[in-house]
């Protein structure tokens, strides 16, 4: 599904990043940028155009990985968000698929196929 391409994966805690690189291997990823926050994800894909598909973790308390989802999209980077928040409000997200952590792996597949198909 990913064929080699690269994905990123902006998540705080390592462990929750480890397991959805995990799961993205099942997909076919190649090269995994991990990112803690939004400002590490800027730097790390400033210079990429090939980024396959962006997983951005969404909480209430943090404004810069939204500003940073915004970006993404405007860049026509495929996005799943992810998030434990109940509260999230996810009216920017136009059409990504969001997902409640803790996220089976089948419902990961579902959301990048999702993605990938919304951003031909």
């Amino acid at each position: 599904m990913l064929n080699g391409r690269p994905a990123l994966i902006v998540e705080e805690e390592f462990l929750i990043a480890l397991d959805l690189q995990r799961m993205l291997e099942s997909l076919g990823v190649g090269e995994t940028l991990f990112a803690r926050n939004a400002e590490e994800a800027r730097r790390l894909t400033a210079q990429r155009a090939d980024i396959a598909i962006a997983i951005v973790e969404l909480r209430i308390d943090q404004p810069e990985n939204h500003a940073l989802a915004g970006e993404l999209r405007a860049r026509a980077v495929p996005m799943v968000a992810m998030t434990s928040d109940t509260r999230l409000f996810t009216r920017n997200l136009e059409d990504a698929p969001v997902l409640r952590k803790p996220i089976p792996e089948e419902a990961l597949a579902s959301a990048v196929r999702t993605a990938l198909a919304g951003s031909r």
